[in-house]
């Protein structure tokens, strides 16, 4: 099936007008989007391949509707989400390592983002967002509790709260070597690498790099739980929400974390030894206050035990038993 539309207004991107022409037609933005990259888009006659081009008053798209062939299987999530906390308006759960948050460049494979519209198809109703229900990210082989919303309104008060810096965030790090102070804060703005896009690098105090008009404010606090002979044990406060920002502030700091290979050495622990541990912060909705955290994975206490020899020496959350997260008036 072919169709034509003419633009009525401008767009910013392609498939939020698509979205919004094709509303009657119940097809999702997921689906929109997959129409854009496969090539059944044209824009004044010209074939397209990218969401995000603009689209001015007077251009005409035409789009060949393709329906899925015989062979195709309707996408089946390969695990389910494991909730840590839930009600009408948004969702916590505990994101496994090794899983990317939403689609990106280079990335094909399946996404926490993919998952949750398998289960929340309600979430395409947010056409203004282009990763609906994303409030916060965590790195791709970082483990732990992640929030996301369920609607517009919730998604956007949640992600104010987190640019003002009311969402309290602690992690928990296993990192290389000695700590130098057993409490401390990083300050230091990071900017992306020229030389390495796809990495980022604290500045130093006085340096100036190329790009420095890019760099960002970066705050991170932490605190050593407990000192080994080789590596340390860390609880981990982002007071800002920078992409990379633990990992590159630890390695700035001396100590980077075990496991990383972008930033310190791959070889030292079997995955990204960073788990975010709990989320403090306002229902946006309801304003109870919300605690939820998530166990530190078995494979981090297993070699906590072992530097420990097999006397213990892992985490233990210091909180009475019961759910992982609680809601207070």
């Amino acid at each position: 099936m072919k169709k034509r539309f003419k633009a009525q207004k401008a767009y910013s991107r392609l498939d939020h007008f698509l979205s919004e022409a094709l509303e009657k037609e119940n097809i999702s933005r997921s689906r929109v989007v997959k129409l854009i990259e496969e090539g059944h888009i044209k824009v004044n006659n010209q074939p397209v391949s990218k969401k995000n081009i603009h689209i001015r008053v007077g251009d005409i798209v035409d789009l060949e509707l393709v329906e899925p062939g015989p062979k195709e299987h309707r996408y089946q999530p390969s695990i389910e989400l494991n909730k840590l906390f839930e009600d009408e308006y948004l969702l916590i759960i505990d994101k496994p390592w090794g899983i990317s948050m939403h689609p990106g460049s280079g990335e094909h494979g399946e996404t926490i983002l993919d998952i949750f519209r398998y289960y929340y198809p309600r979430v395409e109703e947010m056409k203004e967002a282009e990763w609906p229900g994303i409030v916060h990210r965590l790195d791709k082989d970082t483990s732990g509790v992640l929030l996301l919303a369920k609607d517009i309104i919730t998604m956007k008060r949640l992600q104010k709260q987190f640019k003002r810096r009311e969402v309290k965030k602690t992690y928990l790090a296993l990192v290389h070597g000695r700590v130098r102070f057993r409490n401390g804060t990083i300050n230091a703005a990071i900017v992306r690498d020229p030389r390495h896009r796809t990495r980022f690098k604290a500045v130093r105090p006085g340096e100036q790099p190329g790009d420095m008009a890019n760099a960002r404010e970066a705050i991170t606090e932490f605190s050593v739980i407990r000192q080994y002979r080789d590596f340390a044990f860390l609880k981990v406060f982002p007071l800002t929400g920078r992409t990379h920002q633990v990992r590159v502030h630890l390695a700035f700091y001396g100590n980077p974390i075990l496991g990383d290979p972008v930033y310190g050495k791959a070889h030292t622990f079997e995955r990204l030894a960073l788990h975010a541990h709990s989320l403090e912060f306002l229902h946006p909705i309801t304003g109870n206050l919300i605690y939820s955290y998530s166990v530190f994975p078995e494979v981090f206490r297993n070699f906590l035990r072992l530097a420990s020899g097999g006397q213990g020496g892992s985490f233990r959350e210091n909180r009475p038993p019961g759910p992982s997260t609680k809601a207070f008036d």
